[in-house]
């Protein structure tokens, strides 16, 4: 792919204005995302990526995808596009349909010539050519783009929650820290009785050893119901235990109770843009970038077909806040870095995506149909949880020689991986 259609940015040269701030939205296939989280993120996902295990897993889901009409073995693993991979293995490897002939020249046989594909597919050759104008007009149309470049919007907030929602009631134990005597006699004493009057009841239900045990059990029974009965004809008593008694008297049981922590919530983000455009190209420029979401939001297939058992996940993102840094004469000095009061954010799912095409409450049209302004929602939930590790900062080791990539003295784990930086000083910017 060129580097040409790498980067879409709305409006154009957004990210070369001096002082601006933006957003550089940055899209993953979820296999692509994998690796990219094993360099970039010092968490559990990372660590999988890194493992041996990966390996092992990736190839067990494609042999699955493959047997669930899923896979596609002309491709390539980690290829962003099917149709350039189809394209150029079909280049080198098609042979005509139905025959045992050479291979056939995609460029200069008819169109009508039917050739069969490395993966057993038969197609034609005016049909493949088809596939591959398909591609070179999405790949112009900024559709292959991995970046998109969107202005700040007016509002930006995040936040972090946690749960602390596991409660355990010390209750009486409190009694133990406090006074470790008197709770042991208090509860030695509650224990004998309880334990014997439970002796005895279990006696008189299962009939152990106790003559007319049955009998026994109802006629207890019958003379507990009817004292119940004569002491409140009419029902209208609450039950009498040791905490209404209390009650009465103004007090109430201290549960002693405390929270554990439980787990982080996961971070979510919204965002709402105005896209506005001042002519056709402007406004082919706005449709690439909503058709650019909407595509990666909804999953796929590794054989490009609607009706395979196993589906492929939707493309993922990397939020970044960026800002042009310009020097004294107001130029800007290098590449855009990250705002420095705004977080990243690590690989998040795009799970709503809201297009309003009357902003205004009525609708509005050119001359050619299009639309001069229309916003767009999005919504954007992170698929792993922040700690603390991922604010103070780690260095990552390369696995096969163990040569530490940020200068960090260490030695690497077994499956490569993050240390943890010797410095953990507060640099003034802003991490996660």
């Amino acid at each position: 792919m060129s580097t040409k259609h790498t980067i879409t940015e709305y409006p154009t040269g957004l990210s070369s204005i001096p002082y601006a701030s933006f957003l550089e939205i940055q899209k993953f296939t979820y296999e692509s995302a994998q690796k990219y989280a094993a360099e970039n993120f010092n968490d559990a996902l990372g660590s999988l990526g890194r493992s041996k295990l990966a390996q092992t897993l990736d190839s067990a889901v494609d042999g699955l995808a493959t047997v669930y009409g899923s896979g596609d073995t002309s491709t390539e693993k980690g290829k962003i596009n099917l149709y350039q991979t189809q394209y150029n293995v079909a280049r080198t490897s098609s042979r005509k349909s139905g025959s045992n002939n050479k291979k056939v020249d995609i460029n200069t046989a008819d169109d009508s010539t039917k050739i069969e594909l490395k993966n057993g597919e038969v197609t034609t050759v005016g049909a493949l050519k088809k596939k591959k104008q398909d591609m070179i007009d999405k790949q112009n149309k900024g559709l292959m783009a991995s970046k998109c470049m969107l202005p700040l919007p007016n509002e930006f907030q995040y936040k972090y929650g946690a749960d602390w929602n596991n409660e355990f009631k010390l209750g009486t134990l409190a009694l133990a820290a406090d006074e470790a005597y008197r709770f042991g006699a208090i509860t030695g004493a509650g224990g004998l009785i309880g334990g014997t009057l439970s002796y005895g009841a279990n006696k008189l239900q299962t009939g152990g050893n106790v003559p007319g045990a049955d009998q026994a059990t109802k006629m207890v029974q019958g003379v507990v119901d009817g004292l119940k009965t004569a002491a409140t004809p009419f029902k209208v008593e609450s039950e009498l235990n040791p905490k209404n008694v209390a009650g009465l008297a103004g007090l109430a049981p201290n549960e002693n109770s405390i929270q554990f922590f439980e787990r982080m919530q996961g971070r979510e983000f919204s965002f709402r843009f105005e896209l506005a455009s001042r002519n056709k190209q402007e406004s082919n420029r706005v449709i690439e970038i909503i058709e650019w979401f909407k595509r990666g939001m909804h999953p796929g297939s590794k054989n490009g077909k609607g009706s395979a058992v196993v589906l492929t996940f939707p493309d993922v993102f990397v939020l970044t806040p960026k800002f042009v840094k310009c020097g004294t004469n107001g130029l800007p000095l290098g590449d855009p870095i990250q705002h420095p009061m705004m977080p990243r954010t690590k690989l998040c799912a795009l799970t709503g995506l809201t297009i309003n095409t009357t902003p205004f409450g009525q609708l509005q049209t050119v001359f050619d149909g299009t639309i001069p302004i229309v916003t767009m929602e999005l919504n954007f939930k992170e698929t792993t949880k922040l700690t603390r590790v991922d604010m103070e900062g780690a260095s990552y080791t390369d696995k096969r020689n163990s040569k530490v990539i940020a200068g960090v003295d260490a030695t690497a784990t077994s499956e490569g991986g993050f240390i943890a930086d010797q410095d953990k000083a507060f640099t003034g910017e802003v991490s996660f």
